[in-house]
């Protein structure tokens, strides 16, 4: 059953990666088009496209998000890891990232709590956009999924560090101790 379980997270997890990845490349490629589009209608015929600006930060907003998620999954994001180089072993340096995951798991679960929250407020109000009337959910949206994500991961990262402190044999794979 644990292997079943296994290959589905997997599977979802290489979707999303997959996904994810295909959409900050488009949204990069829509952002650059919308930037290099308003700069010359604004600045080379002196006709700015209205807009394309709030079109270009809701892209932009999303983008962060995702980012921050596959950060979160590879465990890519910028960290703080002197205290590892001070850590004299394997086992020892499992444990401190197994910390630090957990305390990041509590920062996101609370990023999580106030996403949907402010979400759910959001959403009700029916509040829109100053420009193009979009609903303000819209935006808002990339914090919530982000948030999901980001907690999801943070969760799996902390269990693989959590596996690899209980686990640590302290046998070498190979090569000279």
């Amino acid at each position: 059953m644990r292997q079943k379980v296994t290959t589905a997270l997997t599977y979802i997890d290489s979707g999303l990666d997959r996904g994810i990845s295909a959409i900050i490349i488009t949204g990069a490629i829509i952002m650059t088009l919308t930037i290099v589009l308003q700069v010359l209608l604004r600045y080379v015929f002196k006709v700015p496209l209205f807009g394309l600006e709030e079109f270009s930060r809701l892209v932009a907003v999303w983008l962060y998000f995702f980012g921050a998620v596959l950060g979160t999954r590879n465990d890519g994001h910028v960290q703080g890891d002197i205290a590892a180089r001070l850590v004299p072993n394997e086992r020892s340096r499992a444990l401190l990232k197994t910390i630090t995951w957990t305390l990041s798991l509590v920062a996101c679960v609370l990023l999580l709590c106030h996403a949907a929250r402010y979400s759910l407020w959001l959403h009700g109000t029916g509040e829109r956009t100053t420009g193009l009337w979009w609903p303000r959910v819209y935006s808002v949206g990339s914090m919530l999924i982000g948030a999901v994500l980001i907690t999801l991961y943070s969760v799996a990262n902390m269990i693989r560090n959590l596996e690899s402190f209980i686990n640590y044999s302290g046998v070498s794979s190979g090569g000279k101790s």
